[in-house]
């Protein structure tokens, strides 16, 4: 029962642990609001969930903004060059799917070539901001290896996956029944922070196996930009 209410674990632990969870969703969601910051605001939340699942947060507030400060640049070309595939993608579907009225092999082919693209390009979404966040490198050279990663790793780019569609997909499934609507505010004040805490416990063991031995020593005080400054291997 000691162990329980202890101030280290337990109780007040996992309390502190929900706390602090809550606030970075809400500064992710706040620095979200402009749009054409989301990028910046998930490599910051990335930044921090992958410190804490290492007890190396340190200062939330601070590591946040520092990381999102620092990483704004490259975060932010990549979030719109997402963005407008996205776009193509999404244009594409809509088209293929209204002009195949009957079965057209071609419109098929179309399709499914499209999905392939897709897939393609949500591994590699769930790894760039993470990686942008961990590791100093080029914008170029961090799409390739999220891009790497996400094919050398598959099952876990599948549970990355999986795990950031989980509350979207909740709060479809509350919308389209009706029933348990109290789970959707829950979700908006936990949903980014939660998942990406999640998908960080995944990452961790992904990333230690790209970094030789001496650079996964923590931050002093747990609030510089990143952790390492070699970029990762080539696969």
């Amino acid at each position: 029962m000691k162990k329980f209410f202890s101030g280290e674990g337990g109780f007040f632990g996992f309390m502190d642990k929900i706390a602090s969870l809550f606030w970075i969703n809400l500064l992710t969601t706040l620095c979200c609001i402009p749009v054409i910051t989301a990028g910046a605001s998930f490599t910051a939340c990335y930044y921090v969930t992958l410190k804490m699942v290492r007890n190396e947060e340190g200062y939330l507030t601070k590591s946040f903004f520092k990381s999102f400060r620092m990483n704004f640049r490259q975060s932010t070309v990549i979030w719109i060059f997402e963005a407008i595939l996205i776009f193509i993608f999404a244009a594409d579907f809509r088209i293929i799917t209204t002009r195949a009225a009957g079965p057209i092999p071609l419109s098929n082919v179309i399709l499914v070539v499209t999905g392939i693209l897709l897939f393609l390009l949500l591994m590699t979404a769930v790894y760039v901001y993470p990686i942008l966040a961990r590791f100093d490198n080029t914008t170029v050279n961090t799409v390739k290896n999220a891009f790497l990663m996400g094919i050398a790793n598959f099952p876990k780019t599948v549970a990355l996956i999986v795990t950031n569609a989980l509350f979207p997909a909740l709060i479809f499934a509350v919308v389209m029944t009706g029933r348990g609507l109290w789970v959707i505010p829950v979700i908006l004040c936990f949903g980014i922070s939660a998942s990406a805490y999640l998908c960080s416990r995944i990452l961790v063991g992904v990333f230690d196996t790209y970094m030789p031995a001496e650079e996964e020593q923590p931050d002093d005080a747990g609030d510089t930009n990143k952790s390492d400054t070699e970029e990762i291997r080539e696969e």
